[in-house]
């Protein structure tokens, strides 16, 4: 299989740059969907000019050369609007180098360095994404990877066999396989440290989902597309469709178009410093009441804290943080899936007493604007006698007027957009009826706030978890009433319920928008739904078995062992593994062996023997090629020729693979004088 003269310092064959090549494009690619895509450009170029200069078209670069290049190539990375000391610039800088290197690759410790680089590329890959997908790619990856290694540490005459590529790629597939039951074993057992150095933080253009204002269009605008915001399974009893309000963000301040957080724009430390001091959680303002409700959330990736929970979320697991209006954070960014379990009580009561702040920001209004819309909620609420039937009052307007549900608002300018809504256009989002409504409660005296977050989801057919996509994103209202504390209150039901009973697609249908702008989304195909929920099933159970075995899975399934058995059993079981592992390699091993490599060449010369044979011709064991090939041609004079050409092309592949400077050529040569032969 490998050439047992091999030497570091041998030159890089054609076949074995190709094969370098080739693994360089099959690392780089994953990774134009997160990096700067004019990489690989520059590396097919580089793969260009490097064939060129094997073929002798183009003189090796010069160092001048080199390092100009090398110098443009910084120049773009620095240039493609990313972070100076961040993950996104230095993988740039890595893959830069990685793809430049094809440009000096000449001895075999260069081709060395391209793949050891390449393996350290493909672990770096999971850190931008982990899904099934990319974990089959990486292993396609590091068989291309590894069958490049083995291609260059063949001999010239090996790399020429017609079997070549097919015997090194078979042989890095076995060997990954070897590797499986002690991967297996050391990803069940091995105990999970906490890591010793923290990665530079992703770019921020790479975040996802929900963000942390509300403008008019803002969540139509996510409503948009269909990717993955997170996954739900439940513990014990399934929750119907109007309780699943995964409350993510609060929005107190509202300056006359945008609302927000607080007053002022916060970083993400700030604001979580900011929220702890002026509303800290404190699970006294609960009255629980009715049944818990158990569940595990899977949460993609993002660039942003904020988790999704059913409200109140009283326990939650993980490096999380807990705030007094309820909602629930992630102490980091989330840049990878994350498991979290949580406990929340739907019907208990929240904030019997309304402390003096949560009073203040949430009756805060503009000093200005929407004059319309102030005067009709006095004159409204002096009509209505109590707090409870003003709401429903309002209620009442927004079911019993042409107001309309719709993805296409029109826009409402830059002032007054709460009375161009409500008077003029009445057609709208969530964040139109819920930014009015809450406009509507403060003008008349009564706390309230948005919160911002998602709706519903979509269930697995074997009502296992419930998926949660972009296009469920939801905005909905909370008002304080005396003795009631908190409650929620969605507006956009009394004029679409299909949209909390049926989701986004069902109230939408009459305008056919619901994915509008995605031509090339699955949910516009319903021959793939079943295909697709497969999938679905698929990528769960890979994020909740795999991505999702942390520390406490691991310590709960070591406890569920050492509970069932013994000191004796268990050491047995332990002992049994690493047999079958033996095992497992001795026969792996001995397979290997069967499958021995052998030239392309060799073979050839045996059909030239056994032709020779059926003539009456056997050679002896110790006759060399050129003594046997005299003997036969003096018996067959009339393939002499034929014969002693034969012999001669393969001695020299045989004792001058270097001095061979057309094996291929020499292969088909011997083909046809075996078919002359014959």
């Amino acid at each position: 299989m490998l050439d047992n003269d091999y030497q570091i310092s041998r030159q890089v064959t054609y076949r074995g740059m190709v094969w370098l090549l080739a693994a360089q494009l099959i690392v780089m690619l994953p990774f134009a969907f997160n990096l700067p895509v004019w990489l690989v450009p520059v590396m097919l170029a580089a793969t260009y000019w490097r064939i060129r200069v094997i073929k002798g078209h183009s003189a090796q670069p010069k160092l001048l050369v080199r390092l100009f290049v090398i110098t443009l190539g910084v120049a773009g990375v620095l240039a493609s609007d990313m972070t100076l000391l961040s993950l996104d610039t230095m993988v740039s800088l890595l893959l830069l180098g990685f793809a430049f290197k094809s440009l000096e690759v000449v001895k075999q410790r260069d081709a060395l360095v391209v793949v050891f680089i390449g393996y350290f590329l493909v672990a770096i890959s999971f850190l931008f994404s982990q899904s099934i997908l990319a974990g089959a790619y990486g292993v396609i990856s590091l068989i291309i990877l590894t069958g490049a290694l083995i291609a260059n540490q063949q001999s010239p005459a090996q790399q020429l066999s017609q079997y070549a590529t097919r015997s090194s790629l078979s042989t890095a597939a076995l060997m990954l396989l070897q590797c499986l039951p002690l991967m297996a074993l050391v990803f069940v057992l091995m105990p999970r440290f906490s890591p010793l150095w923290v990665i530079p933080s992703f770019e921020s253009h790479a975040k996802t989902g929900v963000g942390d204002t509300m403008a008019p269009g803002d969540i139509a605008n996510l409503s948009k597309s269909d990717e993955l915001a997170f996954r739900v399974s439940f513990t014990d009893k399934t929750p119907a469709a109007d309780e699943l309000y995964w409350r993510g963000l609060v929005l107190n301040h509202f300056d006359g178009v945008t609302w927000s957080q607080l007053e002022h724009e916060y970083d993400t430390e700030d604001l979580k410093s900011e929220l702890s001091f002026k509303q800290p959680w404190e699970s006294d303002n609960i009255e629980l009441r009715g049944d818990p409700m158990e569940y595990e959330a899977i949460y993609e990736k993002t660039g942003q804290p904020w988790l999704f929970t059913l409200t109140p979320t009283t326990r939650a697991s993980g490096k999380i943080l807990q705030l007094g209006d309820y909602r629930v954070m992630s102490r980091g960014d989330i840049q990878s899936s994350l498991l979290m379990k949580a406990i929340s009580y739907p019907d208990a009561i929240r904030d019997v007493e309304l402390t003096d702040y949560s009073r203040k920001v949430a009756l805060q209004l503009p000093e200005t604007g929407n004059p319309k819309s102030r005067e009709l909620a006095k004159q409204w609420r002096a009509e209505a006698g109590s707090d409870q039937a003003y709401i429903d009052k309002v209620l009442d307007h927004y079911h019993q007027e042409n107001y309309y549900y719709t993805l296409r608002p029109p826009l409402l300018g830059d002032s007054d957009t709460i009375d161009k809504f409500l008077f003029e256009s009445l057609r709208g989002f969530c964040s139109h009826y819920s930014g009015s409504f809450v406009f509507l409660m403060r003008a008349a005296g009564i706390p309230a706030r948005i919160v911002v977050g998602y709706l519903g989801g979509e269930w697995s057919e074997s009502g296992d978890f419930v998926s949660i996509r972009q296009y469920d994103a939801h905005a909905w209202t909370e008002v304080w009433l005396a003795g009631k504390g908190w409650v929620r209150i969605d507006p956009t039901a009394r004029v679409a319920p299909s949209r909390v009973e049926g989701g986004l697609e069902a109230a939408v249908e009459y305008e056919g928008s619901f994915l509008e702008d995605q031509l090339f989304s699955v949910r516009q195909f319903k021959w793939l739904d079943g295909i697709r929920a497969k999938m679905d099933a698929i990528q769960y159970g890979w994020k909740r078995w795999i991505l999702g075995y942390d520390k406490a899975s691991q310590a709960n399934l070591l406890k569920m062992i050492l509970d069932k058995l013994s000191s004796v059993p268990l050491a047995a079981l332990v002992g049994l593994l690493f047999l079958g592992i033996f095992l497992l390699w001795f026969v792996m091993l001995g397979l290997m062996k069967k499958r021995s490599y052998e030239a392309y060449e060799h073979r050839l010369y045996r059909k030239f023997c056994k032709q020779l044979e059926k003539r009456g011709i056997k050679r002896e064991p110790k006759q060399t090629a050129t003594e046997f090939a005299l003997l036969a041609s003096q018996k067959v004079p009339d393939k002499a020729d034929d014969i002693l050409s034969f012999s001669l092309l393969y001695q020299r592949l045989c004792y001058e693979p270097n001095g061979t400077t057309d094996g291929q050529d020499s292969l088909k040569k011997m083909r046809r004088l075996l078919r002359q032969i014959a």
